[in-house]
């Protein structure tokens, strides 16, 4: 049945409703009664699914909006997901070139000072670590004469042991180093000390 002849229907049963008495006397005469129930029931019918189509319209779009706020986490998700990537990339180019620095200063060092550097025991989260510190082409005369220290780190103080040949001016070195933390100038410095001793022998 169209829309057209249901609000037409309605509209007959709803201007025969005033008229309580008059209808009672049709629908006996002409035994419309049931066509009228049919109608009303039609009409609570063509409500109820009209309501229902609405509600479900209504959850539709709620649905949809909860998609889109989703989509829009999501989307920023994996934008810093993105970011992110892009600087461990970065880093990682960065301390690869650092990295590959620190590896040809110290062939330098080792093709042209003779010096070595090794880790004995322990390491960066350990309490106590030592590493081995060695130089050769101190000595013109004998130059793969190597001169040594052990560098010892317990906790945070440096120490220093089996230094061959004695240095006199070790503990002030050591001193130093506890003070500014500077391992570079510290071994630049034994160095030097290994030379004067060599000078002086």
């Amino acid at each position: 049945m169209s829309p057209k002849i249901r609000i037409a229907r309605i509209k007959d049963v709803i201007e025969w409703e005033p008229n309580a008495d008059l209808i009672k006397e049709c629908v006996l005469k002409s035994g419309i009664g049931e066509q009228i129930l049919d109608m009303k029931n039609e009409v609570i019918s063509f409500i109820e699914q009209a309501l229902n189509e609405y509600l479900a319209v209504t959850q539709l779009k709620e649905q949809i909006e909860i998609l889109h706020q989703k989509q829009k986490r999501a989307s920023l998700k994996l934008e810093e997901s993105r970011k992110q990537v892009e600087q461990k990339q970065k880093a990682t180019q960065t301390l690869e070139k650092k990295v590959s620095l620190r590896s040809k200063l110290y062939n330098l060092y080792k093709d042209n000072l003779g010096f070595e550097i090794k880790p004995l025991m322990g390491g960066i989260n350990e309490e106590q670590s030592e590493i081995s510190f060695s130089f050769s082409h101190i000595n013109k005369n004998n130059p793969l004469e190597t001169y040594s220290f052990i560098l010892v780190l317990n906790e945070k103080t440096y120490s220093v042991k089996n230094c061959t040949p004695p240095i006199i001016e070790m503990e002030n070195l050591l001193i130093e180093l506890n003070k500014t933390n500077d391992l570079s100038s510290f071994v630049i410095q034994t160095r030097r000390n290994f030379i004067s001793v060599l000078r002086n022998l």
